[in-house]
């Protein structure tokens, strides 16, 4: 049992160091495209710019919604070019009249329907739309002020159905909300990555733009399982419609601000992920027929999570014991945090071959950290550490109820 133990770690820990050597090397290869260098279409001709649709599915964001209009309104994009339509899905609270407060905007169109979940409202600004391109932006987002601009020139190509931006969190303001800062830019690193070996599985609901044409080829957003957003990138990919990333296109998202409202977010989403990937699209995993995408990203996406749970319950398991071990062991060599003069001994450190894929691991993570905070154009900060010593503690909870939820079959819950 023993042996068998060490190897199903050893084989876990070889997989995962596998993946992001995998990332690292296809970064390494293409790392002048992970330049955060503006204004690739500054010089395009007026009229050269695709006509644009931009949804706003609105519930209950009467706190946000005239924020998330002004900052669409604000684009760096020609007037009579884009057109903004807010579609109120139901609301009980005062979101319409807001809304309504822009319904003289030659720009803006303001519709209103019963409650029937964010994909019905995105459909019903699909049904109304006339433009080239369409997308959408959730009533909890602020567009910058370049962001269509940015996306608008990886549209030059004809293979490439739709652009994801930069999403990142708009002034956060407790540790949480810190903590999920740095996971938005080590996520941003990694979808540029992924755009490059076609591997993106997710096209998120801030400000994420499709030629509106796909829409007749391969239908509208549905359900998804809550996380409509999802499905629509795995149908684009399993059509072989490709996707790209604008990692200058930067978007600002008001992200959960309690544990709770944490929780339930990440679980909707990580349920999403699984139930989507293992009901509908496992047709996909470990096909060569799609590429990257079906033969790596998705299948260790999908594993990924059994492998942190494993971990995480090994961890449980033996954190007293190594605890007191390492302070027997350091004491023994000199290492004494209670007394004024000590000495410490590199040689002392554990250099046992699952010891040493660790700490790669550790390595590559803070790589990707420090990438992302390069691409987000920020500063290395406190909000770093935040992740680094508490995202590992509070992740498994939601990773645990989600592999429940597709066990189980049960819904996640939204609100």
């Amino acid at each position: 049992m023993q042996y068998l133990s060490s190897f199903l770690v050893y084989g876990l820990l070889f997989l995962t160091m596998y993946f992001e050597v995998f990332i690292l090397v296809s970064y390494f290869e293409e790392k002048d495209e992970f330049v955060p260098e503006k204004g690739k279409d500054r010089g395009r001709m007026p009229g050269k710019f695709p006509s644009v649709t931009i949804v706003v599915p609105a519930w209950n964001e009467g706190q946000t919604i005239t924020g998330t209009v002004e900052s669409l309104l604000g684009l760096d994009y020609p007037k009579d070019r884009l057109e903004i339509f807010i579609v109120d899905d139901g609301s009980t609270d005062d979101t319409l009249l807001y809304a309504k407060k822009f319904e003289s905007n030659p720009q803006i169109r303001i519709f209103s329907k019963p409650n029937g979940g964010k994909f019905t409202a995105l459909n019903l600004g699909i049904a109304e739309c006339r433009s080239d391109l369409i997308g959408c932006l959730d009533a909890d987002s602020f567009v910058d002020r370049d962001a269509l601009k940015e996306i608008i020139p990886y549209f030059d190509n004809p293979e490439v159905m739709a652009v994801t931006p930069s999403v990142q969190i708009h002034k956060p303001g407790n540790i949480l909300q810190k903590l999920q800062a740095t996971e938005y830019m080590i996520g941003e690193f990694t979808r540029k990555v992924f755009s490059r070996l076609n591997g993106l599985y997710v096209t998120p609901g801030p400000f994420s733009i499709y030629r509106h044409k796909i829409f007749e080829v391969i239908g509208e957003f549905v359900h998804g399982y809550q996380t409509e957003d999802m499905e629509m990138a795995l149908r684009l990919q399993a059509n072989r419609m490709k996707i790209e990333n604008s990692h200058t296109a930067y978007v600002y998202t008001v992200s959960p601000a309690t544990p709770r409202a944490l929780y339930k977010q990440r679980v909707r989403w990580v349920s999403g992920f699984l139930k989507n990937a293992f009901f509908e699209y496992r047709f996909m995993f470990l096909s060569r027929k799609y590429g990257n995408l079906g033969f790596m990203v998705l299948p260790f996406a999908f594993v990924s999570i059994f492998i942190a749970l494993f971990f995480t319950v090994l961890y449980i398991r033996s954190i007293a014991h190594t605890t007191h071990e390492l302070y027997l062991k350091y004491s023994a060599i000199g290492f004494h945090p209670h007394l004024k003069n000590y000495t410490f001994d590199w040689f002392s450190l554990n250099l046992e071959f699952r010891d040493l894929l660790i700490y790669l691991l550790f390595f590559a993570v803070l790589f990707f950290v420090i990438m992302g905070v390069r691409m987000a154009k920020k500063k290395l900060s406190l909000d770093i550490l935040y992740f680094l010593l508490l995202y590992g503690f509070i992740a498994p909870f939601w990773l645990a109820r989600s592999l429940y939820n597709l066990i189980t079959a049960k819904d996640a819950h939204w609100r």
